[in-house]
């Protein structure tokens, strides 16, 4: 999040600029929507966690992500995606839970986030990253995945996953609405935050028409496993009803909803965490 005198010189910034700099408020709003901010902060109820078998994820030709295993390596592995601007140290919960009910736990930093570097970092960069991890690790029980991350799964999905369940955490399901609430708290014009789009679209469009023909149907994906959904309803940042247009189109999901846990620390609960925990070992148990 913006200091609030950050949030003023972006407002006054944007007033100026889009009025008599158009073509230079639309370049300027991209930078800010895909520029994480502050990667390195420290999640205050963050758990101490054994040291991380670190290792190297191909993606592009010079691009690599930075990989993290934990676990012993013949127990089944699961798979965390974390959200913008935070890292897999937002999950540290989940990792520790994990481990103790012996599973492997497999993350990453994603694009521009932790130890990753790269120039550019958006939802098709994204999408295609879940691909490369799962390229690497082969099979997975279960994706774990919260806010943008989840949004990076779905539409990942499009090209199948190689996992036999998904659990989402507050996940982005709506592109459009998240870039027109950021634009609005930024005080940037809605017709900027529309070019905006355009031309994060062109920037990469050989990658986003992988996944889509818009922004819209880059989440009209018809993959089906076992999927559940843990929600806050009072989720400021990503509003439940991202979880509920899930839900609509993928009609086997079941939405748990929390109250007062807001966006971030339903990472740290306990009952969100034994819940997806039950979920994975359940399905496994049914299967076994």
């Amino acid at each position: 999040m913006h200091h609030p005198i950050q949030l003023k010189l972006i407002r006054l910034y944007f007033t100026i600029v889009s009025r008599f700099f158009p073509s230079l408020a639309v370049v300027s709003a991209h930078r800010l929507f895909h520029y994480p901010v502050n990667t390195t902060r420290k999640n205050r109820n963050e758990l101490p966690l054994p040291k991380a078998e670190k290792f190297i994820i191909p993606l592009y030709k010079d691009i690599t992500l930075q990989g993290y295993k934990w676990g012993n390596k013949t127990d089944p592995m699961v798979l965390l995606v974390h959200g913008w601007s935070t890292t897999s140290r937002s999950m540290s919960h989940f990792i520790d839970r994990l481990l103790k009910h012996h599973y492997q736990v497999v993350t990453y930093d994603a694009l521009r986030h932790g130890e990753t570097k790269a120039e550019l970092s958006d939802l098709a960069n994204w999408a295609d990253s879940v691909q490369a991890v799962l390229e690497q690790t082969g099979q997975v029980e279960c994706i774990i995945s919260h806010s943008f991350g989840g949004a990076a799964v779905t539409v990942a999905s499009k090209l199948g996953l190689n996992t036999k369940k998904l659990v989402f955490i507050a996940p982005i399901h709506n592109v459009i609405t998240v870039s027109d609430n950021f634009a609005e708290r930024l005080g940037i014009p809605p017709a900027i935050v529309k070019k905006m789009r355009d031309y994060t679209w062109e920037q990469n469009k050989q990658r986003f028409k992988i996944y889509g023909k818009d922004w819209s149907d880059l989440f009209n994906s018809s993959f089906h496993v076992p999927t559940l959904i843990f929600h806050d309803a009072a989720d400021k940042e990503i509003g439940i009803e991202h979880s509920y247009a899930l839900c609509q189109k993928w009609t086997w999901a079941v939405l748990k909803k929390t109250t007062g846990l807001g966006h971030r620390k339903i990472l740290d609960d306990a009952t969100v965490i034994e819940g997806v925990v039950s979920f994975i070992e359940k399905l496994s148990l049914d299967k076994a």
